[in-house]
């Protein structure tokens, strides 16, 4: 007997994360007491979107069977869990894009402000003294566009 984490996502957006016990030579699951009421509760008022179960650093779908109670399907195709901090910044997630967006529209109109900044506080008005603005306004068009890109409809609908 082992203890392994699981997580329980349902579809209205809760999500419950838990140790249970597992048997590998039955893949069997026992779960805590708590954890099966929180689950009847939700289960009458929610979908379930899904139950995995993480041993190791590969995570397994839970299944339910009348008989048997809760397993472990190792058969099953797993896929690997995201290493912390490698991935992120190749492949992020939805809501990490979507921040990324907001980060990058908060930076493009800061860059907006400081551009308006330096034209007022420029004592004259030369090529030289113009070219920090125009960069910063250049900085800000392009952080608008990036932070649009970062909202689009494939990011979104994860």
């Amino acid at each position: 007997m082992e203890i392994v984490v699981v997580e329980l996502c349902y579809e209205g957006g809760t999500v419950l994360t838990d140790r249970v016990l597992l048997d590998r030579e039955s893949a069997q699951v026992t779960l805590p007491p708590r954890l099966s009421s929180l689950m009847e509760i939700l289960d009458q008022s929610d979908q379930r979107k899904s139950f995995m179960a993480e041993c190791g650093s590969v995570r397994f779908p839970v299944e339910h069977d009348r008989e048997r109670g809760y397993f472990i399907n190792f058969d099953a195709a797993s896929r690997k869990k995201r290493s912390s901090g490698v991935e992120w910044p190749v492949s992020p997630t939805a809501a990490q894009r979507k921040l990324n967006g907001r980060f990058a529209h908060t930076l493009s109109a800061l860059a907006v402000v400081g551009a308006c900044f330096e034209m007022v506080t420029t004592d004259r008005l030369s090529w030289a003294s113009l070219l920090e603005p125009v960069i910063l306004l250049l900085l800000a068009v392009v952080l608008f566009i990036v932070g649009h890109r970062s909202f689009g409809v494939e990011s979104l609908s994860e």
